[in-house]
Parts: structure tokens; C-alpha cells; sequence
């Protein structure tokens, strides 16, 4: 009664989707998630059309060896139908202790197959950031899957290796980034920005407070493309919006999810949590996004059997195989980075 009683009250603030209520198990949930750390099978969720779709599988995860890929979506959990629910809600139903087992119905809309599945979730530990050489190309592909702890330094390592490897441009692949920490989304804009501001806060009284790069992280010049979709949110948008107002890259992809205020967290006594929103935050340009997105300068949809690929899927690619790869999104920015 409690709990529903404060989530009347935070629900009553008409910050729809955004100012939350947290049960104590849903706040660990969402540190050991934000630490890197988390038992599961190793996906990523977002929504796209209504519908819970995975967005990316962690190599070597069990939901990988169970053959789940990018663009499946999931239906049924433990018999149950995730219909209505959010994509942090069917993570929270997937997710379970340690060796115990999830039953879930997937539908693959590439093929028209629907899979029944038996998972055993595991401890696993996702790494923020990964990259491969695109094949046939001196174009390397960044993704990043979310701004945990450490997040950026990860970043840097894979920017770093690509530039060592021989690139001469760079894709970062933020689809799917539901974002996390503000910070890290300021040290990772320093990654490709020099001396811009990375994003406007705005507090309740209208002050405006710029925050700007960190000078002393080493930025590259190389050519870059980012690639965005419904489900870049928050942080991602903030790293995106940044390079986008410095002209420094093109946007590719489709509109993102529109977070725009910052949530400050009022931890209750028996480890529950409010999360208000206290600022909003803005573009470099001064422009809103919340409940809007940022539209890429480069418009392309994933049609119903296209999915994002992963670094890791390219890597034994021939030039001709990734031609036909469905994820017409890669294939532009690629297009647009190509001589």
C-alpha cells in the first residue's frame, strides 16, 4: 500500500515514462546494471512498433548460445505475455538468480519462426564497448551498449585500437544505448570534440549552466558517423546532440527516444528510491529534446526484417557478404565514410 501509494504520487507529476518509483530490488537491479554486472542471458532490450525487440546479444552469453539474435522479439516470459509492459520491465522478468532457468516464447520476424526457449541465466559481466574492423574497409565500428562505470575509458581502448589498426574513419554505434551515467557521456564526447560544449543544463529557476569537454582527454579528427534509433536515450542522446551541434559527424539512423531531464535519486530508508526529475538538459544549440528526440541528418528505417549488426558478426565478413547483411543503417554510414 505504501509503495503503490508513493507511485501515485510520482505518477501524479505527469513526467510520464521518466520520474520513477523504485522497489529496493529494482534500484540493485539498476546498479549492478549500471556497474557492468548483471544475471541474465545476455541481451539488451528496447521497443520498436510496440513490440519488445532485443537489440543487441552479448557474445558468448547463453541467450547467444541459444541462438537469439538482434530483431527477435520477446513475447512470453515464464508464460507469461509481455504485452503493455516496457522494456525495463521485461528485463526485470528475464533477469533471476544465478542457475535457475527462464522459459521465454521469441518471434523472429525475418523468418516468421517462433521459438520456444529454455535459458539458464548466468552471472555475466557486459562490456560497455567493443569493435572490429569493417570488412574490406579501413573504417572501424565503435559500439557502445550503455554509459556504466567506465564506460568511456572502454570507449578510448576500442578508439584507440581502431586508430592503431589503420582507420581512417569511424562509425560509433549507439542504437539501443538506453545511456546511464551524465559523466560518462561528457568523457566520451571528449573523445571526438575539443573545446564545444557537450550539453546545456537547465535548472528550475531557467539558469542555464554550459558543460563543456575535458581538455585534457586526447580527441581524434577522423571522420565519423553515428548511428541512432528510437531506442537512444539519454546519455547517448547527449553524446549524439554534441557531435551533431559541432558539425563533427553525421547522425545516421532513426529519431531518438527524447530523454531530456536529469533524474536526481532520493533513496528511501528501506532501500527504495524516487527518481525526480530535478534538471532539464539541452543541445548544445539550446534546443529541447525531451518528448521530441534528435533527428539524424540522415534518415534511414529498419524495415521488419532488418536488425543492427554487431562488430563481433563482421569480423569473418567478405567485402561481398557484407553487402547483403540486413541493416541498411550500417550500410550508409559505411557508404557515407567510403572514398
Amino acid at each position: 500500500l505504501v509503495y503503490g501509494a508513493i507511485r501515485g504520487l510520482v505518477d501524479a507529476l505527469g513526467d510520464t515514462a521518466h520520474s520513477v518509483f523504485m522497489t529496493p530490488e529494482e534500484v540493485q537491479s539498476e546498479r549492478n546494471a549500471l556497474n557492468g554486472s548483471v544475471v541474465g542471458i545476455g541481451v539488451l532490450l528496447g521497443e520498436r512498433d510496440g513490440q519488445i525487440m532485443i537489440v543487441s546479444v552479448i557474445p558468448a552469453s547463453p541467450a547467444h548460445d541459444a541462438g537469439i539474435k538482434a530483431g527477435d522479439q520477446i513475447v512470453v516470459v515464464d508464460g507469461q505475455s509481455v504485452e503493455g509492459l516496457r522494456p525495463e520491465q521485461v528485463a526485470g522478468r528475464v533477469r533471476g538468480d544465478e542457475g535457475t532457468t527462464v522459459q521465454l516464447t521469441v518471434s523472429r520476424p525475418s523468418t516468421g519462426e517462433r521459438l520456444e526457449l529454455s535459458i539458464v541465466r548466468e552471472q555475466l559481466r557486459v562490456p560497455a564497448a567493443s569493435w572490429t574492423m569493417v570488412p574490406g574497409t579501413k573504417i572501424g565500428l565503435l559500439r557502445l551498449v550503455q554509459f556504466s562505470a567506465g564506460s568511456a575509458d572502454e570507449l578510448r581502448i576500442v578508439r584507440d585500437a581502431a586508430v592503431a589498426a589503420g582507420a581512417t574513419g569511424l562509425i560509433l554505434d549507439l542504437r539501443g544505448n538506453p545511456g546511464g551515467y551524465v559523466d560518462q557521456a561528457v568523457n566520451a564526447a571528449s573523445l571526438f570534440l575539443t573545446d564545444k560544449s557537450v550539453y546545456i543544463r537547465e535548472l528550475a529557476d531557467q539558469e542555464r549552466i554550459p558543460v563543456s569537454t575535458i581538455s585534457d582527454v586526447p580527441a581524434t579528427d577522423l571522420p565519423l558517423v553515428v548511428l541512432v534509433d528510437q531506442n537512444t536515450a539519454s546519455s547517448a542522446e547527449i553524446l549524439a546532440g554534441a557531435i551533431q551541434a559541432a558539425d563533427r559527424g553525421q547522425l545516421v539512423g532513426e529519431t531518438t527516444f527524447g530523454t531530456g531531464t536529469v533524474l536526481g535519486a532520493f533513496d528511501l530508508p528501506d532501500g527504495s528510491s524516487i527518481r525526480l526529475a530535478v534538471e532539464r538538459w539541452l543541445t548544445p544549440d539550446g534546443v529541447l529534446i525531451f518528448g521530441v528526440g534528435i533527428t539524424p541528418e540522415v534518415e534511414v528505417a529498419l524495415g521488419p526484417n532488418d536488425a543492427p549488426v554487431e562488430p563481433d558478426e563482421l569480423t569473418d565478413l567478405t567485402p561481398e557478404q557484407l553487402a547483403a547483411i540486413h541493416d541498411p543503417q550500417l550500410l550508409r554510414a559505411i557508404d557515407l565514410l567510403s572514398p
